[in-house]
């Protein structure tokens, strides 16, 4: 019989080996060499005191299919969307660089003006909003229409006149314009203005009635004795 204890070899009829310089502990060679051929896309594994080992790598190389276009992208709120094509689409939000939230008295004026001709320029948009309000609220929607003639020659009753025909027939198509002026005069629709009769002389007309279009109704109750007479409208921007 023979056993091995550690590195000696008992023999069955006595007598020992020493297996010691048989052993082989000296395998500590290193990995060198190692590159890819980026031409052949081959890695080679270089052994110390060894044969070198290749692996083609060739068919990783996936060259030529990653080109999708960016697709879908767009904009919702404070959401930007990138869409890939192809692939998933990725969400930035936004709100964060939102901060545009200045109000009217922190943006200035490009050119600061005195709108309410007070000899103080308004250098912000809050400056001239408080400026001009009161000037659009009340005088500037007033305005008189053209002249126009009513026949009050002879007594009569429940005749109308369109006001806003009127307003439009004349200031649609003006007499003359000086150089480089449009052809007409802007006009508002009926359904922006107000109409009043201011005064009239009740000596000669009643005025019954304006409807919400400009139609105004009236009654001829006496003939003026100079044959003129005046009666004053006025239109207000709603």
């Amino acid at each position: 019989a023979l056993s091995l204890v550690v590195n000696t070899l008992t023999l069955e009829d006595g007598g020992t080996v020493d297996l010691a310089p048989y052993l082989d502990n000296t395998d500590d060679q290193n990995i060198e060499s190692l590159g890819v051929d980026v031409g052949t896309n081959v890695l080679t594994v270089g052994i110390e005191d060894g044969t070198s080992q290749t692996v083609d790598l060739s068919h990783l190389d996936d060259a030529g299919t990653d080109d999708q276009n960016i697709s879908g992208s767009g904009l919702s709120g404070t959401t930007l969307t990138i869409g890939i094509e192809g692939g998933s689409n990725e969400t930035v939000d936004l709100a964060s660089i939102d901060t545009d939230n200045q109000t009217a008295s922190e943006v200035n004026s490009d050119t600061p003006v005195d709108v309410d001709g007070d000899g103080s320029t308004e250098a912000t948009v809050e400056d001239v909003i408080q400026d001009i309000a009161p000037i659009v609220s009340k005088a500037a929607r007033i305005f008189y229409p053209p002249s126009i003639a009513i026949d009050a020659s002879v007594i009569v009753s429940n005749t109308t006149i369109d006001l806003y025909q009127e307003y439009i027939d004349q200031f649609g198509s003006p007499t003359m314009a000086s150089a480089g002026a449009p052809t007409a005069v802007p006009t508002y629709s009926k359904t922006e203005l107000y109409y009043y009769v201011t005064y009239a002389d009740s000596a000669v007309l009643n005025i019954d009635s304006i409807g919400a279009d400009g139609v105004m109704q009236y009654d001829v109750v006496g003939t003026p004795p100079d044959y003129n007479s005046l009666i004053n409208v006025v239109f207000v921007v709603k």
